[in-house]
């Protein structure tokens, strides 16, 4: 059979597919997912990858030592796994520089299951010192009153001590400083913080190091907004002087690894991933002592307190180094391998523009297959495909869930790394309010129509176009059943199914979407078809996705004044009713 993905992303449909035998044709606009499929599909052998992670292990010792290299509290050897700088900004009033926690209570010192009171705290003047992380404490500094329990920066607003109001953003006007504050030192099998001796300063300017990678400019963007309006203006400027040197030298490393470019294309995505952890970005989670990625929750994140990894990373502390990344290529590489029993012949990526292609299965004049790809990737928008029509079987895929997330402008830093050109926006499936990308009447639809036809043509008679999706707006299923309608597809059945992130932290106490409509459609013919439905459960979100899915599948019915009714019809479900506040009660009575 072949599967085809439009919106194949970081490639979980294709790879299901592959692993039960299936030909796989995947299609992104994103030139990272595109090229990071490609890696993970066609990942070599497990033996020749760990030659190659020992061959760019020995090559590495000396650099990491060189920007890493401490001693813990002990006088044992170890390293630095992670840097923390506060950002220090002048106030607008008087002009005094201020270092801006955004807690009191900067980190525990242990895990905080492990039920320890010790901790870091930041007093209201600036001054790092060590304290409990309950009670008022006195700064050992200023003598200060503090306490762990208080918010420096809420709402993004900071206090002067003259008394001024200040959001953020306006003290980042004038372009913040990073102030190295405290670290985190990994060996024999342990961590600590404590604040950084003279030779850790040293080590995180890194004055020695000259790191020449010429990022490009951060776009104005529905996502990078928020990094604009806090100072950065160039990619570079997420990283720290020693974290870019350190990428640069892993990434010039990792070509003299291997002969084999399947290994060096992992190599090479083990550290380009790392980037997502960067230095004047990634928040530290004080109570459970690790760091969140610059894109975790789908969002890029500000904090005024970053935590700079080692990049390459210890075997005791630090979350998405490039050594925990290729430990897990080779756990990928042994599954896919017990998965398919072979390495899989990948082509691609494949830019869209390219001539059409033959199809992934074929026979010759004698009967026999035809030698074709397990997968053909390609980078470029869906709405012109390779295949020839009719030579899919199945059409699997999950698109943007109209304004949701923004994955285009999430990987831009990690495609400025990787040196890929920047895609065209506009062909993302994607309402962005701040660049006017699909706000326009019909712009969404017409663009999803155009993608869903072409991946029509590629279907076979008896072929299934079968996704999920996902969102509170009832004008945004509107534009998603006309696009399907405009397709020439009719519905074949639809199913409600938890959506693989409903436990996310974003999604708690706030009535997000946990459940996805599955939508099973063909192409409008005269085969007749069996409709399967929903089996309806309790619950305000079930009951909206009833109403969602009985229009869903009268797709390719759809007349008159539906879209009205359907809004109205939605609208009206508990899912979407205005939630009443509950009023504070003064005294707590």
């Amino acid at each position: 059979m072949v599967v085809s993905d439009p919106f194949a992303g970081g490639g979980v449909i294709p790879l299901a597919a592959v692993m039960r035998g299936h030909k796989v044709y995947a299609q992104d606009l994103n030139p990272w997912a595109a090229t990071g499929l490609a890696t993970m599909l066609g990942l070599p052998d497990p033996d020749d990858l760990r030659a190659g992670i020992a061959a760019l292990t020995q090559r590495v010792v000396t650099p990491v030592q060189a920007a890493y290299g401490t001693l813990l509290s002990d006088g044992s050897l170890g390293q630095i796994s992670h840097t923390f700088r506060v950002a220090v900004g002048k106030c607008s009033a008087c002009g005094v520089s201020q270092r801006l926690f955004p807690h009191a209570l900067v980190s525990l010192l242990s895990r905080v299951e492990r039920n320890k009171p010790e901790a870091f705290l930041a007093c209201p003047n600036g001054h790092l010192f060590k304290g409990v992380r309950t009670g008022l404490q006195n700064c050992l500094t200023c003598s200060a009153a503090t306490d762990p329990s208080a918010a420096y920066t809420p709402r993004r607003i900071v206090t002067c001590p003259c008394g001024r109001q200040d959001r953020l953003e306006a003290r980042a006007s004038g372009g913040f400083d990073w102030e190295v504050v405290l670290v985190e030192r990994a060996g024999n099998g342990r961590r600590e913080l404590g604040l950084p001796s003279a030779g850790e300063l040293d080590a995180a300017r890194a004055e020695y190091a000259n790191p020449t990678s010429n990022l490009g400019i951060i776009p104005v963007g529905q996502e990078t907004s928020v990094l604009l309006r806090h100072g950065f203006t160039q990619w570079e400027d997420l990283y720290p002087r020693r974290q870019r040197a350190m990428v640069e030298k892993l990434l010039h490393l990792t070509e003299e690894c291997s002969k084999d470019q399947a290994v060096v294309a992992a190599l090479r995505l083990a550290v380009l991933g790392s980037t997502e952890m960067a230095g004047h970005l990634s928040r530290w989670d004080r109570y459970y002592l690790k760091s969140y990625e610059s894109m975790a929750g789908h969002r890029f994140n500000f904090t005024t307190l970053a935590a700079e990894p080692n990049v390459w990373g210890t075997t005791v502390s630090g979350r998405g180094t490039t050594l925990r990344r290729l430990i897990q290529l080779v756990k990928a590489a042994e599954w896919l391998q017990q998965k398919t029993s072979r390495r899989l012949q990948v082509h691609g990526p494949v830019a869209a523009a390219s001539a059409s292609v033959q199809p992934l299965i074929g026979e010759d004049v004698d009967g026999n297959p035809l030698d074709r790809p397990d997968a053909l990737v390609v980078v470029g928008s869906s709405q012109r495909q390779l295949l020839p029509s009719g030579s899919v079987d199945l059409v699997l895929t999950d698109p943007p869930y109209h304004d949701d997330v923004h994955y285009g402008e999430l990987s831009l830093p990690l495609q400025a790394w990787a040196g890929l050109s920047q895609p065209d926006l506009t062909a993302d499936a994607v309402v962005n309010r701040v660049t006017g990308q699909l706000v326009a009447d019909g712009s969404y639809e017409a663009l999803l129509a155009s993608i869903f036809r072409e991946s029509t043509r590629l279907l076979r008679d008896d072929g299934h176009l079968i996704f999920s999706y996902a969102n509170r707006d009832p004008r945004a299923w509107v534009q998603l059943f006309d696009a399907l309608q405009s397709a020439g597809l009719r519905a074949a059945g639809c199913t409600i199914v938890h959506s693989e992130n409903e436990t996310d932290h974003a999604k708690r106490g706030v009535r997000a979407c946990t459940l996805d409509l599955l939508l099973d459609l063909v192409p409008l013919s005269s085969l007749p078809v069996s409709q399967h439905q929903p089996t309806q459960e309790p619950g305000a979100e079930q009951e909206f996705l009833a109403v969602v899915a009985s229009y869903a599948l009268r797709i390719g019915e759809l007349s008159g004044t539906w879209q009205d009714d359907f809004i109205t019809e939605a609208s009206d479900t508990e899912f979407l009713r205005p939630q009443a506040r509950a009023k504070k009660v003064p005294n707590g009575k």
